[in-house]
């Protein structure tokens, strides 16, 4: 949007949309834990629940996360799909009990290389419908689709042996 409606800079828009996705990573992370708190104290329902859902994820808990949950943070930030980003790793990192420092630093890494990766989807659009027209970039989404299913079928049908 800030690219091809407000005609803003690459860079610019790179800079304004880090910033705002990251900003509230910090209140989520700051506030989450006491308004588990204070709703655990208060209901019934709220401490039944959070006790459950902190026992069963950190019982789940494994050293490999431990060693590796970091690096998976940032990847998992990285990645520019529905229900992964800075937000949804904050969940992750209260529901974990991460580093509150270290696993900021990662998801800030994280939401960098997004914006990267959001840049680049953005240009190689612009250049494939530019050139190529619409109708490629329809043949390359259509195409990435039928890999996608054709993987998930065989990955699927694996499982099922």
């Amino acid at each position: 949007m800030a690219l091809f409606v407000y005609q803003m800079s690459p860079l610019t828009a790179y800079i304004l949309s880090v910033i705002g996705e990251f900003i509230p990573v910090f209140f989520i992370l700051a506030f989450l834990g006491g308004v588990s708190r204070w709703l655990s104290e208060r209901f019934l329902f709220f401490k039944n629940f959070f006790e459950k859902l902190f026992e069963k994820t950190r019982r789940d808990y494994d050293k490999r996360l431990e060693k590796h949950g970091l690096l998976a943070l940032m990847i998992y930030t990285a990645i520019p799909l529905p229900f992964s980003g800075a937000w949804t790793a904050s969940l992750v990192v209260f529901l974990f009990g991460l580093p509150y420092l270290k696993s900021l630093l990662s998801i800030f890494l994280g939401v960098l290389l997004c914006g990267i990766n959001i840049l680049i989807i953005l240009e190689m659009g612009v250049v494939l419908e530019r050139y190529r027209g619409f109708l490629s970039i329809l043949g390359v989404l259509l195409l990435a689709g039928l890999i996608y299913f054709l993987y998930h079928r065989r990955i699927n049908g694996k499982k099922n042996v």
